[in-house]
């Protein structure tokens, strides 16, 4: 009896925490599918069976459980375009060390702003209690959510980037392709 390959899908799942080597777009892509259609499939039965509490339990459990396949192949996405495997940390890696610069150089202005606000006056949907939270808000969006932002659009490139033609410094190209093959 013939041995079946493992489909692309469930690599990650079959290298459950293995961060060497390469993995290409599809893989990594299909993964992040496979993880999406369960999680409806999740939502979908706790919505029509009544079930909300245990199925999002289910679901908070599937998601912890998908944690290091995960992070393992968004690793190996990146070995596949000859990038280390700490750019997976780039986002957060920017989004704290701007929280850090911005409270550093406006923490007392933002406090002091948010100490203002009237969350009784917000709750009744005070237009100008809103107003107040959103201006004290503003500046925050723009020195920490905008890079942090910013960064994971470069990661996300970095993703859907095609992998590097033949072996690179992290393995073999797992499309098989030699370094001399050709566009076609």
């Amino acid at each position: 009896m013939a041995k079946t390959a493992t489909p692309l899908m469930f690599q990650p799942l079959v290298k459950y925490v293995d961060f060497n080597g390469r993995a290409r777009r599809s893989e990594y892509w299909l993964f992040f599918l496979f993880q999406f259609l369960v999680s409806i499939a999740l939502g979908l039965v706790g919505a029509i069976a009544g079930l909300k509490a245990p199925m999002e339990a289910a679901t908070n459990l599937f998601s912890l459980a998908m944690f290091l396949p995960t992070l393992a192949v968004s690793v190996r996405r990146f070995h596949d375009i000859n990038r280390t495997g700490w750019w997976v940390i780039f986002p957060l890696a920017v989004l704290i060390v701007a929280l850090i610069i911005y409270f550093v150089f406006n923490g007392t202005a933002f406090i002091a702003a948010m100490k203002d606000i009237d969350m009784q006056a917000i709750k009744a949907e005070d237009e100008t209690a809103i107003m107040d939270m959103f201006t004290a808000l503003a500046p925050m969006f723009l020195w920490v959510w905008l890079p942090a932002w910013l960064a994971s659009v470069v990661t996300f490139v970095f993703h859907v980037t095609d992998g590097t033609r033949g072996a690179n410094r992290f393995g073999s190209d797992p499309k098989g392709a030699s370094a001399d093959a050709g566009v076609f």
